[in-house]
C-alpha cells in the first residue's frame, strides 16, 4: 500500500523524529509555500482526539487552514489570520491559545493560481474543475473559494467523552445543518492519493460564511459563482504528538482508510 510506503520513508527521518516531527519536501525544493499539520488523519480516525499542540503554537505556521479541537469539540476554520471553533450548532467562536489540536492542517496562504467557477452543482463537479486546474497533480494544494453557494451540507462533530469512539463512529452522531443562498468561502485543501492516511487524500473543505457568524465541514455544495484560489504547495511538515494514545494507535490498519471517507465525506 502506498501508505506504507510514505510511513517508511517517515521512520528514516530520524532527524525529524527527534524534533517530534518530519517534513517531506516535493522535489528537494526549498521554497515558502508549505502546510504545517499536526498528527495524521489515520490517528483522528483511530479515536485519537486528545494531543499536546495548542492553537498558540499553531498560529505561528499559518493564517489559512482548518482542523479541530481537543475531544473533536467542534470543526476549526482559520482564513486571513483569524481562527475560528465551529461549534455543534455551526455558530463560530474565536479561538484561545492555549486551546489544543488533535489534527490541523494551516499555512500561510499566497496564492497563484485564479480562475473564476459557476454554476457547479454538487462537490464532484466542484472537485472536477478544480482539479482541471492544478498543473502538477503531484503534490498538494491550499484552496480558497469566495462566493454566493445555492446550497451547503455542512456539519460539526459534537464533543466526544473519553473512552473515545473511533471517528467513523462518532459521525454517526454528527450535527448536521443546511445553509442555502449565502455568501462566504470554502478554505481547504487537496493531496493527491498517495498521501492517503497522512492527511485527507482529495479535497477536504470547511465553511465560512462572509459575515464570519456560521460555517462547518463541507459535506456537500452547490456553488453558484466564486473565485478560486489556489498556491501550490511544495513542503509538508507533519508534527507528531508524543502521548501515550497516539503511541498506542494502529495507524496502519488498512480499514482506516474507508473510516476517513466515511466520516470526513465529500470527494
Amino acid at each position: 500500500m502506498m501508505i506504507k510506503k510514505i510511513i517508511s520513508y517517515v521512520l528514516v527521518s530520524l532527524l525529524g523524529f527527534a524534533l517530534n516531527f518530519f517534513s517531506i519536501s516535493v522535489f528537494g525544493r526549498t521554497v515558502d509555500s508549505s502546510v504545517f499539520q499536526v498528527a495524521t488523519i489515520n490517528a483522528l480516525a483511530q479515536g485519537v482526539y486528545d494531543g499536546d499542540y495548542t492553537y498558540g503554537k499553531l498560529m505561528k505556521h499559518g493564517d489559512f487552514g482548518l482542523g479541530t479541537f481537543l475531544g473533536i469539540n467542534g470543526e476549526m476554520v482559520a482564513v486571513d489570520g483569524h481562527f475560528y471553533q465551529i461549534e455543534s450548532d455551526g455558530t463560530l467562536k474565536l479561538v484561545t491559545a492555549n486551546q489544543i489540536t488533535p489534527f490541523a492542517e494551516v499555512t500561510h496562504f499566497k496564492p497563484s493560481l485564479h480562475h473564476t467557477l459557476n454554476n457547479l452543482a454538487n462537490y464532484q463537479d466542484l472537485g472536477k474543475h478544480i482539479s482541471a486546474g492544478f498543473p502538477n497533480k503531484n503534490i498538494p494544494y491550499a484552496i480558497r473559494i469566495d462566493g454566493t453557494f445555492k446550497a451547503l451540507k455542512l456539519r460539526s462533530f459534537r464533543k466526544q467523552k473519553e473512552p473515545y469512539p473511533l471517528l467513523a463512529q462518532a459521525s454517526e452522531n454528527q450535527a448536521i445543518f443546511h445553509l442555502q443562498n449565502v455568501t462566504g468561502s470554502l478554505v481547504g485543501f487537496w493531496f493527491p492519493e498517495y498521501w492517503e492516511g497522512i492527511a485527507v487524500a482529495g479535497f477536504h473543505f470547511h465553511f465560512i460564511t462572509k459575515d464570519h457568524t456560521m460555517g462547518g465541514h463541507v459535506l456537500e455544495v452547490n456553488l453558484g459563482n466564486g473565485e478560486l484560489a489556489m498556491e501550490p504547495l511544495y513542503q509538508v511538515q507533519v508534527y507528531l504528538p508524543n502521548t501515550r494514545s497516539f503511541a498506542k494507535a494502529n495507524l496502519s490498519a488498512e480499514e482506516l482508510d474507508e473510516s476517513v471517507k466515511k466520516a470526513e465525506g465529500g470527494t
